[in-house]
């Protein structure tokens, strides 16, 4: 068939839709989740006794001292001005910001200059204290007297206890705080797991059995990363560690803003110039692991022996805080795991065999460490060495985690998708293998042609040509890959692409149920029975997947299992922490002695949002009515078996019990949506020949579909050619919320906006128009779609959004908005290899399908794939023209996590 001809469509494939307010119902209503406690015998997150929290002290505190509630500060605009001037000024702008005529005769702050304002943020509450430690560090270089040559290495750090006290007793995080761990189900028998926070997988739970009862579990979670600070020039460095509850959940702790997470300390980041290049590495190692030793010496002791904190809630409880994961990249990894870089941190797998498809025993604590006490004896003895380097491969390096009670490091490193899976697994390697079976040209071709939509980002000059990628670019390349590999000629290599993608989507969910991590299994086994496909046409030299990012992957769904969705683990919050905790506090100082500089002013930093939280606290409960005193431990039950399953309340968000994944969105769920309430002053009177202009607009049968509008709604006006609309650019829906999909990702827009022409002479170089597709709801029926999410859904061109002129009768002319569609055909059976559904345009009579429908039959947007076919991409498909030449396209299931679940929850 030829590429640019647009097959006519049977008028049967496209029946009439039913009026909106008729709509079918896809799914039932979300079934409730099922809870099993932990046993009631153990007492759990058992309390003892109430007490003050610390914002309630801080208030003491400034009662027993004649303070106001804003501290230091005049008033509360005083209060206002010492926050920006700490967030957004550096010492010396503020000094000269305060010597201002303006500031200093009008506003007349309490502080007058830099030294006082300081002063005043210094007398603020502060956390956790810093502390230095000087570690002398002696290498195996000689120097001119035979001395071996030493350097000063500089710890700066937190104690963690503190810092664990600090985030379990802040007020506010009352809401979002777990102390107990539970299983979650979708079904009353307790066979369909729903995993979700780390109080919901299964770390919390062994390990709760492990403590002593009546204690609370203080799951630590420790995440460090090297960056560099200075941008142009110069090799200054900072190694921030950081550190986490997974009693606070998800959403909340892995916010920058809510400042769930502590920067712990700055790791030394000497030269080594004192070692040779034999040592060096092992002198890194041993350096990492002293310095986190002398850091995690107090929760060692707290882990042991427990320690009594005050709540977010109000409650004493009697904690064990206890290393459960530590998020880093692989080198990272590694380091913590004192094994060798071309090993794996998990597990006892061999460099030549990362490619096989299968778990390998897990490393275990006890053998490691006894194997790192026996190498200063026993490393000459060549068994010895073959089983330590070799086999195990492993560094002779004393491991910080060797003291930490209930701590197996080796099941601690959790999923990495930014560094594992967009960088590594999809961007490195299957981008590369597609690339070299297709040619770079023609994979430009297909990146150029892609259509225009709000939330994709359109690469007009391919991806050859980029020289440095970022995580956020991977993601948008992998909205589109895989409709982008489907219809090339090998099966192997499309099915390979999208399960490829089809584990990553699945990996981003915000929770998981068994079927969704049976699915993420399914992905990796399709990956690796058609991998070899590429070793085949050439496209992976050397001929074998024996590569650390891809071995990773075997470690997905355990690790989720253990710790909760891997979301809430994802080495961009660190990354992104970077920015506050180290990039920020550098600009800040002299470049001198920069860590100290850095310590004091994130100190201060600290101080103001600590304060903050303070002052919204007050607002909040100071008012309350005091509360009784003491609250005793409630009496556990006899008995020993574990706690019945209890039926929880019925959440919005609760998940469906069937399906790939749960809470799937569907059309019966109520969309709002937004418009403007004005039209813009260009769009308000356009006559119907410019909206049917196929030049312009090229709402071809938007007269006609008016007519049969007005007649359904038993209109006899007849509309006329020289009618003029008012017309909208976009219509924003707020898609329905669901636990896999964070809230923050919840906005849609729909765009219908003309072409703008230029004015020669201006700045005004023109616009294209933007029509995007989208869902809409009807009331057909659909055997292969019906009783799944995409059911009485179809994809049609929303090409105007408007509203009716004044003049018409009523109803009618009420300016509610409407839309002018054309419509697709219905899904179809998905293609055999990737699975992807194939729409066409439909046409009655050579003329496109339209309708005028309400808004509220508008579910989303969607993203359609030019369907290049076996040959190469037709060069006439610019992202501008592929929409009306291309004669099919793949609707795009990877276009973000909501649409991912319509187009792949199975049954409802």
């Amino acid at each position: 068939m030829d590429q640019a001809s647009v097959p006519e469509v049977p008028d049967t494939d496209a029946r009439d839709p039913e009026p909106s307010g008729n709509t079918t119902t896809a799914t039932e209503e979300p079934k409730e989740l099922f809870e099993r406690s932990f046993p009631s015998e153990y007492a759990a997150g058992a309390t003892y006794g109430r007490t003050k929290t610390m914002f309630e002290h801080i208030r003491d505190d400034q009662i027993l001292t004649g303070c106001e509630v804003l501290g230091p500060f005049q008033d509360e605009e005083e209060w206002e001005l010492a926050k920006w001037l700490i967030k957004n000024v550096g010492h010396n702008q503020a000094e000269a910001f305060l010597k201002l005529p303006i500031v200093s005769d009008r506003v007349k702050p309490s502080f007058e200059n830099k030294q006082a304002f300081l002063e005043s943020i210094d007398r603020l509450p502060i956390a956790a204290s810093w502390k230095v430690k000087h570690i002398p560090v002696t290498g195996d270089i000689l120097d001119e007297n035979g001395n071996k040559r030493t350097e000063t290495a500089e710890l700066w750090f937190r104690d963690p206890v503190e810092c664990v006290r600090e985030l379990i007793g802040n007020p506010s995080f009352k809401d979002v705080m777990d102390y107990a761990p539970t299983q979650l189900f979708v079904d009353e028998n307790g066979t369909e797991a729903f995993i979700k926070e780390m109080s919901s997988a299964g770390w919390w739970w062994k390990m709760q059995l492990r403590l002593p009862k009546g204690t609370t579990c203080v799951p630590i979670i420790l995440s460090s990363d090297k960056t560099r600070l200075s941008q142009q020039r110069g090799d200054k460095t900072a190694w921030p560690i950081y550190l986490t509850i997974g009693n606070i959940q998800k959403d909340t702790r892995r916010k920058a803003s809510s400042h769930a997470t502590i920067l712990l300390g700055y790791l030394p980041t000497p030269k080594f110039d004192c070692f040779s290049d034999a040592t060096r590495s092992v002198a890194k190692y041993r350096l990492f692991h002293y310095c986190m030793g002398l850091i995690m010496e107090s929760l060692a002791k707290a882990g042991t022996d427990g320690v009594q904190m005050a709540c977010a809630d109000g409650f004493i409880r009697k904690t064990h805080p206890i290393l459960a994961a530590y998020v880093a990249d692989y080198p990272e990894q590694c380091l913590v795991a004192c094994c060798m870089e071309n090993r794996c941190p998990e597990c006892e797998v061999l460099p030549t065999e990362r490619g096989c498809h299968r778990l390998f025993p897990k490393r275990d604590v006890d053998k490691t460490l006894d194997y790192i006490k026996r190498y200063p004896t026993e490393r000459k003895n060549a068994q010895f060495k073959c089983e330590f380097e070799k086999n195990l491969g492993l560094r002779p390096v004393e491991p910080f985690w060797a003291g930490l009670p209930h701590t197996d490091i080796f099941e601690a490193f959790t999923p990495d998708i930014l560094h594992q899976l967009h960088k590594g697994v999809f961007k490195d390697h299957l981008v590369s293998w597609c690339t070299a079976v297709i040619g770079e040209k023609e994979m430009d071709a297909r990146f150029k042609s892609m259509p225009s939509h709000p939330d994709v980002r359109h690469f007009k000059h391919g991806i050859s040509t980029v020289s440095q990628w970022t995580g956020g670019e991977h993601k948008e390349m992998e909205k589109v890959f895989a409709g982008l590999m489907a219809g090339h000629a090998n099966a192997a290599v499309i099915q390979t692409a999208t399960a490829v993608i089809d584990f990553i989507s699945l990996s981003s969910l915000g929770c998981h149920t068994t079927r969704s991590l049976d699915a993420m299994d399914a992905a990796l086994d399709t990956f690796h029975a058609n991998k070899d496909i590429f070793i085949e046409l050439e496209a992976r030299s050397p001929a074998h997947f024996n590569i650390p990012k891809i071995h990773s992957t075997e470690h997905y769904t355990p690790g989720i299992r253990l710790f909760g969705s891997a979301d809430g683990f994802n080495t961009e919050a660190p990354e992104r922490l970077h920015i506050d905790y180290a990039k920020a506090g550098y600009r800040a100082s002299n470049k001198k002695d920069y860590i100290a500089q850095m310590t004091l002013w994130l100190q201060r930093q600290e101080a103001v949002d600590r304060f903050t939280a303070y002052l919204s606290w007050c607002k909040d409960t100071l008012h309350e009515k005091p509360r009784s005193t003491i609250i005793p431990l409630p009496t556990p039950p006899t008995s020993e078996e574990p706690a019945e399953i209890s039926r929880l309340p019925a959440p919005s968000t609760a998940p469906a019990a069937t399906g790939l994944v749960s809470a799937s969105p569907s059309p019966s769920e109520s969309i709002t949506y937004k418009i403007a309430k004005t039209h813009p002053l260009d769009l308000r009177n356009i006559d119907v020949p410019s909206i049917a202009n196929p030049a312009g607009i090229n709402a071809q049968r938007f007269l006609p579909a008016i007519q049969t509008y007005l007649r359904k709604h038993g209109s006899p006006f007849i509309p006329q050619p020289f009618d003029r609309f008012a017309l909208f650019k976009r219509i924003t829906l707020t898609l329905p919320s669901i636990p896999q999909v964070s809230d923050l990702k919840l906005k849609n827009v729909v765009r219908a906006s003309p072409p703008v022409a230029a004015v020669p002479g201006t700045r005004n170089h023109g616009e294209r128009a933007y029509q995007d597709f989208a869902l809409i709801r009807t009331g057909e029926r659909n055997a292969v779609t019906d009783g799944t999410a995409l059911e009485g859904l179809r994809v049609a061109q929303v090409r105007v959004l408007f509203s009716f002129p004044p003049y018409y009768p009523a109803p009618f002319n009420t300016a509610k908005p409407l839309a002018y569609i054309e419509w697709f055909t219905p899904f179809s059976r998905p293609e055999a290899d990737s699975n992807l559904y194939v729409v066409r345009r439909s046409t009655r009579q050579h003329l496109p399908y339209a309708e005028i429908i309400e808004l509220d039959r508008i579910a989303r947007n969607c993203f359609l794939i030019p369907r290049s076919g076996v040959g190469k991409t037709d060069r006439r498909w610019t992202t501008e023209a592929v929409v009306d030449l291309c004669p099919a396209f793949y609707f795009n299931p990877h276009l973000d996590l909501h649409t991912f679940l319509y187009a792949k929850t199975g049954p409802t």
